[in-house]
Protein backbone atom coordinates (compact mmCIF):
# COMPACT_ATOMS: atom_id res chain seq x y z
CA UNK A 1 0.00 0.00 0.00
CA UNK A 2 1.81 3.11 -1.74
CA UNK A 3 2.32 5.67 0.53
CA UNK A 4 -0.24 4.31 3.21
CA UNK A 5 1.88 5.09 7.33
CA UNK A 6 3.22 1.64 8.58
CA UNK A 7 1.25 1.85 11.97
CA UNK A 8 -0.94 4.41 13.63
CA UNK A 9 -3.98 5.73 12.69
CA UNK A 10 -3.59 6.69 9.53
CA UNK A 11 -2.96 3.13 8.79
CA UNK A 12 -5.93 1.70 10.35
CA UNK A 13 -8.12 4.25 7.90
CA UNK A 14 -5.73 3.03 4.58
CA UNK A 15 -6.38 -0.58 6.21
CA UNK A 16 -10.37 0.07 6.63
CA UNK A 17 -10.50 1.73 2.67
CA UNK A 18 -8.75 -1.49 1.41
CA UNK A 19 -11.42 -3.44 3.32
CA UNK A 20 -14.22 -1.93 1.27
CA UNK A 21 -15.01 0.04 4.67
CA UNK A 22 -15.40 4.08 4.59
CA UNK A 23 -13.87 5.82 7.55
CA UNK A 24 -13.70 9.26 8.80
CA UNK A 25 -11.80 11.24 11.45
CA UNK A 26 -14.26 13.02 13.96
CA UNK A 27 -12.68 14.60 17.05
CA UNK A 28 -10.82 12.11 18.96
CA UNK A 29 -12.31 8.70 16.78
CA UNK A 30 -12.43 7.38 13.73
CA UNK A 31 -15.98 6.58 12.65
CA UNK A 32 -16.92 3.66 9.94
CA UNK A 33 -20.27 1.14 9.69
CA UNK A 34 -20.28 -2.41 9.44
CA UNK A 35 -23.09 -4.40 9.56
CA UNK A 36 -22.98 -7.78 11.75
CA UNK A 37 -24.67 -11.24 10.38
CA UNK A 38 -26.05 -12.23 13.54
CA UNK A 39 -28.22 -11.20 16.10
CA UNK A 40 -30.88 -8.78 16.71
CA UNK A 41 -29.09 -6.60 13.74
CA UNK A 42 -28.01 -8.72 11.75
CA UNK A 43 -28.05 -7.09 8.54
CA UNK A 44 -28.39 -3.62 9.99
CA UNK A 45 -25.82 -0.82 9.05
CA UNK A 46 -24.33 -0.06 12.74
CA UNK A 47 -22.25 2.78 13.01
CA UNK A 48 -19.14 2.36 15.16
CA UNK A 49 -16.24 4.07 16.27
CA UNK A 50 -12.42 3.78 17.79
CA UNK A 51 -10.18 6.17 20.06
CA UNK A 52 -7.26 7.57 17.85
CA UNK A 53 -5.48 7.17 21.18
CA UNK A 54 -6.03 3.71 21.13
CA UNK A 55 -4.64 3.34 17.37
CA UNK A 56 -1.03 4.13 17.96
CA UNK A 57 0.26 0.74 17.32
CA UNK A 58 -2.17 -0.60 15.05
CA UNK A 59 -1.78 -2.90 13.40
CA UNK A 60 0.90 -4.20 15.90
CA UNK A 61 -1.73 -3.85 18.78
CA UNK A 62 -5.56 -3.66 18.26
CA UNK A 63 -8.00 -1.98 20.22
CA UNK A 64 -9.38 -3.11 22.98
CA UNK A 65 -12.89 -0.41 23.59
CA UNK A 66 -15.49 -0.21 21.26
CA UNK A 67 -17.54 2.47 20.55
CA UNK A 68 -20.66 2.32 19.60
CA UNK A 69 -24.00 5.14 19.80
CA UNK A 70 -25.74 4.75 23.29
CA UNK A 71 -28.58 3.46 21.22
CA UNK A 72 -26.54 -0.12 20.76
CA UNK A 73 -27.14 -1.65 23.76
CA UNK A 74 -26.05 -4.82 25.33
CA UNK A 75 -27.10 -7.56 28.33
CA UNK A 76 -24.24 -7.23 29.58
CA UNK A 77 -21.17 -4.83 29.39
CA UNK A 78 -18.20 -3.30 30.88
CA UNK A 79 -18.79 0.53 29.46
CA UNK A 80 -17.81 3.99 29.90
CA UNK A 81 -17.86 7.51 28.14
CA UNK A 82 -14.08 8.04 28.14
CA UNK A 83 -12.92 9.45 24.45
CA UNK A 84 -16.23 9.01 23.30
CA UNK A 85 -18.00 11.81 21.29
CA UNK A 86 -21.55 12.97 22.40
CA UNK A 87 -24.06 10.41 22.42
CA UNK A 88 -21.93 7.70 22.51
CA UNK A 89 -20.55 4.55 25.14
CA UNK A 90 -17.38 2.94 25.01
CA UNK A 91 -17.43 -1.39 25.42
CA UNK A 92 -15.05 -3.61 26.79
CA UNK A 93 -14.49 -6.22 24.70
CA UNK A 94 -11.23 -8.14 24.08
CA UNK A 95 -9.85 -9.59 20.58
CA UNK A 96 -7.69 -12.05 22.29
CA UNK A 97 -5.26 -13.70 20.15
CA UNK A 98 -5.87 -13.19 16.75
CA UNK A 99 -4.82 -14.45 13.25
CA UNK A 100 -1.89 -13.22 11.64
CA UNK A 101 -2.44 -15.39 8.31
CA UNK A 102 -4.56 -13.06 7.18
CA UNK A 103 -4.50 -9.10 6.91
CA UNK A 104 -5.48 -7.35 10.74
CA UNK A 105 -8.19 -5.61 9.26
CA UNK A 106 -10.13 -8.58 8.63
CA UNK A 107 -9.93 -9.91 11.81
CA UNK A 108 -10.61 -6.42 13.15
CA UNK A 109 -13.78 -6.45 10.89
CA UNK A 110 -14.83 -10.08 12.34
CA UNK A 111 -14.54 -9.01 15.95
CA UNK A 112 -16.74 -5.89 15.81
CA UNK A 113 -19.16 -7.57 13.86
CA UNK A 114 -19.10 -10.98 16.54
CA UNK A 115 -19.39 -7.88 19.39
CA UNK A 116 -22.48 -6.42 17.62
CA UNK A 117 -24.26 -10.15 17.22
CA UNK A 118 -24.21 -9.56 20.99
CA UNK A 119 -26.11 -6.40 20.96
CA UNK A 120 -29.70 -4.80 20.57
CA UNK A 121 -31.02 -1.56 20.08
CA UNK A 122 -32.29 0.27 22.96
CA UNK A 123 -36.20 0.23 23.27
Amino acid sequence: MAGAAEHGPQRFLADLAEAGISARVEGAVIIYNVSPIAGALAGVEVTTAVSVNELQSWPVTVPHWLHFPDYVVFATTNSDVSDCLTGWVRHSRDIGAFKTSIPVVHTWLAHVRGVLSDARQAA
